[in-house]
């Protein structure tokens, strides 16, 4: 058997050959897509941890109401718990600490004055030092803000008593010297400062206190001394960052896995010590969205393994068949001479075996060295993934499945039976079809299988159009001249032989033109997603509450429009959102002038007030000003006195270009309570100059007990005057609006068609908006299908300079911005260096999107299948020409003894293939342009693996499809010019002479 099976591979090493390279073509692609879902999917996930932002790797426990004698204990043992939970990653940890309020004596009346100490581990990294020194540990050192000591008129040398805390076993006060002036850092944490940073906050009120306060701080000691000084500590936070430059997949489960269980061992360690205590980390849930991406684009690199194998089943399909019609007289003899069918099949088998073991030998290097050179390539190369040739055994695996392919029988089935197979096929990928539309995140076999089945079934449907076209051409040719022509139109349409290569060249070039398409489509996608979720060329999303002037220094950096813009979860109504998400606020200044009064920079302006009666009568000024990017920002003043002297309001316009839009007057009457009678009347004047169009009102609540509001013009003076309840609820706001616009009333807005859907509203409802701690009214003008920068949540959008009028008109001068929106960016790399906070620009997102670690393997194996479908196309191609030219020798030699020419036997052969290649081939681009537009729209996922938004558009790319087909077309004809040249050489008289 052996010998037989030798002699006739060395008599048929051609058609062998063929088949070798079908088989080594599937298992390559097989072996590399194994690589690209383990080794090149871990490897994705490790770089992204590393890549990863700080904020998005950082663990932080929160500890709450910690007592002076445990302060130092409680420290230390978070320390442990947090490096237990980042095991076994070097990590670095840093602490800050809020002492519980200090009374501060000795700073005026009014509202009674407190001040709280900070102690910040790495101080040094998270503010700016103005002016002075940092403080010295053991030295009884602070530094303060700039806006700290600004209020409290301090300098470095300045010493400053601090009563006792305000608890009930109060530390003792202490006497602290001011050695440096320091501002914040964008991005710092300073959020989660007791005053957010702001230095001073008029009407204080903590969580220990019904009473509103003037709260002054933070006093930035020595972390060290602040952690032994003997002071109750009202917030405590470490945070602990692992680093993950070097990091494993397994390791990265052993960190995730000792994160969500941090919490836990915390409350168990700290037990009573504290009142609260959480561990939080964004790490976790970071690293199972890098998973559910990975899961994700394995399921499509999966889809295009499952393409190959159809693809490399074709064609072993095909050389099935002509290698079983090329040896069909030589089964005949051996069973005449009496060989078994166990005696054929074991021989069958032993050829399919070596055939199998070449092929593996083959492919599993090929496959090894065709994933590190695909790795050096984009995107793979720009994701950091380049790889050096390596053996996984899941590649072994698919390579060993690819390769055995070769021992799939082809049956031999009747037209009936292949019709019945074709209608079976054709249901079962409308039915994976309909199944795949299902929007779920679950990556599933449906999604993995329908490509293939979709194209099969196109592919089958295609087939059975070819011979009814191919009848109708040769009708067409019995009317042409000559002999070449129309033998070639009958040779191709009579003769069932002639579209034997079929299926091979319609799938082949279906997958080859999806494939493309299908990569233009998901690329078009990513970038549509990055289009909205950033919702301008850059965001800066700042880390700090903006100041006057930063819209300019913004503008003039970066360069483009500069626009401020809100981005925060609300409240309406009494709806706190679904699914735990808030609903969200969406708002950008829009043109338009807002009118105003001019001011210049250093300008020293004053104020100057009265009261009627003869209790004390406070006020403490707000003044709203705008830039020229419509950023307004509010300077708030110390408390000032109306006791008719002028007083400076130092530091409220730095820059140049600003205007005045509004003044907020809050009213304290330090001696009055509810029931106190009487009204007094106050006139305050502003020394700036006056204009038209200033409007006056009362905030709420209780407006009532602040009445007839008024501005005016005096001299060069704005006067605000109004009469005022001395008694009543100490909870009545009491503040005088004064706005350079008049109230806008209800603000009209745009929402998301989910906000809609979920609230059952539409155009022309009204509905009540919580921004910050205003309540702002608001109409639905219309509705869309998603709100730019929140897809797929329930969104609200509006105009941000009416909905800061809005919130000006109810008392409320904050000004609601995240972050600023750059379009036509000039320099957007610029914008790291003014430090403002987190930077993401709509071309990073794509780049992200597309290119990143995990996603980049869809489009390299996408780029490997175009080549393997093109490879395995001409491979069988010519394996069916050869055959078929070999079984046509004598008919050939025929023609030449009956007088025709050898070109016009070539002329012949070629015509014939040329007029079958060229509709399949049109078929083929039918079929992959159909599954292009009912495939691509289910295969693309957005990172989370449920449905991108927006929805995707499927892209047909005419200038790269067209080449494509050029090339198959090109490719073919050349493979069927040469194999048809070299066979109708051998068509001589030897031929002739066996025919006869």
């Amino acid at each position: 058997m052996w010998r037989l099976v030798t002699r006739r591979a060395r008599a048929q090493w051609p058609l062998l050959a063929a088949v070798l390279t079908v088989v080594s073509i599937g298992a390559t692609l097989l072996g590399v897509c194994a690589l690209l879902v383990t080794r090149t999917a871990d490897r994705a996930l490790e770089v992204a941890a590393a890549r990863a932002v700080p904020a998005d790797t950082a663990v932080t426990a929160y500890a709450v109401a910690v007592g002076r004698g445990d302060v130092a204990s409680v420290e230390a043992d978070t320390r442990a718990v947090l490096r237990e939970a980042a095991t076994p990653f070097p990590v670095t940890v840093t602490g800050r600490m809020s002492s519980v309020i200090r009374s501060l004596p000795g700073r005026g009346g009014g509202a009674p004055a407190v001040a709280y100490l900070s102690g910040i581990d790495d101080l040094t990294d998270r503010a700016t030092l103005l002016e002075g020194r940092w403080p010295s540990p053991g030295a009884g050192e602070a530094v303060l803000l700039e806006s700290t000591a600004r209020m409290l008129g301090v300098r470095p040398g300045s010493r400053v008593p601090i009563g006792a805390e305000l608890d009930r076993e109060p530390a003792p006060g202490l006497t602290l010297t001011v050695v440096g002036i320091a501002g914040v850092r964008a991005g710092a944490g300073w959020d989660r400062d007791p005053l957010a940073g702001a230095g001073y906050v008029p009407d204080y009120r903590d969580t220990s206190s019904l009473r509103t306060s003037r709260a002054f701080g933070p006093f930035l000691v020595d972390y060290r001394d602040l952690l032994a000084g003997g002071s109750s500590m009202s917030r405590m936070e470490l945070t602990a960052r692992p680093d993950l430059s070097q990091s494993d997949h397994r390791d990265l489960d052993r960190l995730a896995a000792g994160v969500l269980g941090a919490d836990r061992r915390l409350a168990a360690v700290l037990g009573d010590r504290v009142q609260i205590q959480r561990v939080a980390s964004e790490l976790p849930s970071v690293l199972a969205a890098t998973r559910q991406q990975q899961r994700v684009t394995a399921s499509a690199v999966l889809a295009v393994a499952v393409l190959g194998v159809a693809l490399t089943a074709a064609a072993l399909r095909l050389a099935g068949r002509l290698t079983a019609d090329v040896r069909a007289d030589e089964t005949a003899l051996l069973s005449a001479a009496g060989t078994s069918r166990v005696q054929l099949a074991g021989i069958a088998g032993a050829e399919s075996g070596l055939l199998a073991l070449l092929a593996v030998a083959v492919a599993l290097p090929l496959s090894t060295l065709a994933h590190a050179g695909l790795t050096r390539l984009p995107p793979l190369d720009d994701a950091g993934l380049v790889a050096a040739p390596t053996v996984s055994p899941l590649q072994v695996l698919a390579v060993v499945a690819g390769a055995v392919l070769v021992f799939v029988p082809v049956p031999a089935r009747s037209g009936l039976a292949r019709s019945g197979s074709d209608i079976a096929l054709v249901v079962l990928a409308a039915g994976a079809w309909y199944a795949a539309r299902a929007d779920s995140a679950r990556v599933d076999a449906v999604r993995v299988l329908a490509p293939a089945l979709l194209l099969a079934a196109g592919c089958v449907i295609a087939l059975r159009l070819v011979p009814p076209a191919l009848r109708a051409a040769d009708r067409f040719a019995r009317r042409a001249r000559g002999l070449a022509f129309p033998l070639a139109v009958l040779e191709a349409a009579r003769r069932p032989r002639a579209v034997a290569a079929g299926l091979l060249v319609v799938l082949g070039c279906s997958a080859a033109t999806f494939a493309v398409a299908f990569d233009a489509t998901w690329h078009r996608s990513q970038r549509d997603q990055a289009d909205l979720t950033v919702g301008a060329d850059l965001v800066i999303t700042l880390g700090t509450p903006a100041v006057a002037g930063q819209g300019v220094q913004v503008a003039a950096a970066v360069g483009g429009e500069v626009r401020p813009a809100a981005d925060r979860g609300v409240a309406v109504g009494q709806w706190l959102g679904g699914s735990g998400e808030a609903p969200r606020l969406i708002a950008v200044r829009g043109p338009g002038v807002t009118p105003g009064i001019p001011v210049t920079a250093g300008r020293a302006l004053t104020v100057t007030g009265q009261a009627t009666g003869t209790g004390s009568i406070v006020v403490t000024p707000q003044l709203v000003l705008e830039d020229g990017t419509g950023l307004r920002t509010t300077c708030v003043t110390r408390e000032i006195p109306l006791d008719g002297r002028p007083h400076p309001l130092p530091g409220c316009v730095p820059v140049d270009g600003l205007k005045l839009v509004a003044v907020l007057m809050p009213v304290i009457v330090p001696e009055a309570d509810f029931e106190t009678t009487g009204t007094t009347a106050i006139t305050v004047d502003l020394s700036v100059p006056g204009a038209d169009g200033w409007t006056a009102a009362s905030a709420e609540p209780f407006a009532d007990q602040l009445t007839d509001p008024a501005v005016t013009t005096h001299g060069s003076s704005l006067r605000l005057t109004a009469e005022v309840e001395l008694g009543g609820p100490m909870e009545a706001a009491r503040t005088l609006i004064a706005t350079a616009f008049p109230d806008p009333g209800t603000v009209p807005v745009t929402v998301s068609q989910r906000f809609a859907s979920q609230l059952s509203v539409g155009p022309g409802d009204d509905l009540s908006v919580l921004v910050g701690v205003a309540a702002v009214p608001v109409t639905i003008s219309r509705v869309l299908p998603e709100v730019p920068a929140a897809p797929g949540a329930a969104a609200i959008s509006a105009d941000l300079d009416g909905l800061s009028r809005a919130l000006l008109a109810r008392g409320e001068p904050d000004f609601p911005i995240d972050a600023w929106w750059v379009t036509g960016a000039a320099d957007a790399s610029a914008a790291a260096g003014l430090h403002l906070g987190d930077i993401r620009t709509r071309t990073g997102e794509a780049a992200r999107l597309t290119t990143g670690p995990v996603p980049a393997a869809l489009p390299g194996a996408l780029r490997l299948l175009v080549p393997a479908a093109v490879l395995l196309l001409l491979a069988g191609l010519v394996l069916h020409v050869t055959c078929d030219l070999h079984a046509r020798a004598v008919e050939v030699a025929r023609l030449r003894g009956i007088g025709m020419t050898r070109r016009e036997i070539r002329a012949t052969l070629l015509g014939q293939h040329s007029i079958v290649l060229l509709p399949l081939l049109l078929a083929g681009t039918a079929v992959g342009a159909a599954a292009t537009w009912l495939v691509s729209p289910l295969l693309v996922r957005s990172e989370t693996g449920v449905a991108p938004v927006p929805p995707v558009a499927p892209v047909w790319p005419w200038p790269a499809e067209s080449a494509l087909l050029a090339l198959l077309l090109a490719g073919t004809l050349l493979a069927v010019t040469v194999v048809v040249v070299i066979q109708s050489r051998r068509a001589d008289a030897a031929h002739l002479r066996v025919a006869s």
